[in-house]
């Protein structure tokens, strides 16, 4: 078998054929990388004319002169023919060290372990393909639990029903009346294109505010976006004005019937603590709710919908991914998340997509982790919860792989 560069077609034939496939491992990807520093290579391995596996390399050249290598989400291959992953990689490293590598990282698209909604009852799937990295020489950076590594090692996930509607049933009841809740309020999505990269970013900008983390400019998801709109969906939540003000005059009028018919009833009968302490949470209600009215009449008179929340989603393979999002803090009493998440599962059942892939979380479920929040709300629709293999560094060239952490640590302390 012999390794050899690949054109942008055969490769992305191939690749998109593989049940490892993730949008990292597509040309168009490299491209996207190439404007952040990379360059791009394109690999198949062959035995005659048969193509046996693919890889994007993605190439860095360091501060030391050497290049560091990455085959983000992996090779593609079939990891459960035997000897294939070791014909790959001793054709892979050979490349490597042609191009003066010093190390090759990877972080492939394979399951270790899968575990219900509540991190238990765990099935190990993937042990053999992870003891036969670490017998070709990888070094394993470990099960991380967090967002340690270069892309989410933990995902959850939760397998499509045929019908919306019997996806629905498998939601909490929770989640369910959220949906609903939601959409009633006068909260919805729109899709976008690239023409309003700018209003999404800005969005995604104020969660990262926030969360303390770094986004990309413009710029960056906007040639994203001409590479892989085939992949991807961006959507906006919104409130509508009128719909939102409609809604709490309807809640209002309820609530005020629903008082009406209790006082009638109060007046026949022998007041009791519990009619009471019902009335007296009615009030309380119908208060807020009058409040909220005002909050309502404002928005109405503004007249313009109110963005909210934006949700850019992948897909490709047998899934689709909410790849990144964001909120605003100020409206999050709207559940923008619950909305835009129906709207990405609609997507996923019109696409005949097998799983609905919420993306990155901890897989550290204790409440008391600052990272739980991620995972508090996709809970309810019932997940299971991913964990890939996890990360691997094969070193080429051992003097310069760790002076390379030595300043790539410095780097890191400076920043």
């Amino acid at each position: 078998m012999e390794l050899k560069q690949i054109d942008e077609q055969s490769l992305k034939a191939w690749a998109l054929k593989s049940p490892y496939i993730s949008i990292y491992q597509l040309p168009e990807w490299g491209l996207l990388k190439e404007t952040t520093g990379w360059k791009r290579h394109l690999v198949g391995l062959y035995d005659g004319e048969i193509i046996k596996g693919v890889s994007l390399l993605l190439e860095k050249s360091t501060l030391i002169k050497k290049s560091l290598f990455y085959a983000p989400r992996g090779f593609l291959l079939d990891y459960k023919e035997t000897g294939l992953l070791a014909k790959f990689h001793n054709e892979i490293i050979k490349y490597v060290k042609e191009h003066k590598g010093f190390m090759l990282k990877v972080d492939p698209n394979v399951i270790y372990q899968i575990t219900d909604s509540n991190g238990e009852n765990p099935r190990i799937v993937g042990e053999d393909t992870l003891q036969e990295f670490l017998s070709l020489g990888y070094n394993h950076l470990g099960f991380t639990k967090n967002f340690e590594t270069l892309q989410p090692r933990n995902l959850c996930r939760f397998k499509l029903a045929d019908t919306y509607e019997d996806t629905l049933q498998s939601f909490s009841k929770n989640t369910r009346k959220n949906i609903v809740k939601y959409s009633n309020m006068g909260v919805l999505t729109r899709t976008i294109d690239s023409k309003e990269m700018d209003l999404f970013v800005s969005i995604l900008q104020e969660t990262a505010d926030k969360k303390h983390f770094v986004i990309r400019p413009v710029s960056y998801y906007q040639k994203m976006y001409d590479l892989m709109s085939d992949y991807m969906r961006l959507y906006v939540v919104y409130i509508d004005p009128n719909k939102y003000y409609e809604h709490v005059i309807m809640s209002l009028d309820e609530l005020k019937k629903e008082l009406l018919n209790l006082e009638k009833q109060m007046a026949k009968l022998n007041i009791g603590p519990k009619l009471k302490k019902h009335e007296e949470e009615l009030k309380i209600k119908i208060t807020k709710k009058e409040q909220e009215l005002t909050q309502a009449k404002k928005i109405k008179d503004g007249g313009i919908p109110i963005n909210i929340g934006a949700l850019m989603s992948l897909f490709i393979g047998d899934e689709g991914i909410t790849f990144m999002s964001g909120t605003s803090s100020l409206y999050k009493d709207f559940g923008p998340k619950y909305v835009f998440y129906n709207e990405h599962i609609k997507e996923c059942l019109k696409q005949k997509k097998k799983y609905c892939n919420f993306y990155g979380i901890s897989s550290d479920l204790d409440p008391n982790n600052p990272y739980y929040s991620i995972y508090e709300i996709k809970k309810g629709f019932n997940p299971e919860i991913v964990e890939l293999l996890g990360e691997f560094d094969y070193i080429v060239d051992k003097p310069a792989y760790y002076l390379y952490k030595i300043a790539l640590k410095f780097y890191k302390l400076l920043k």
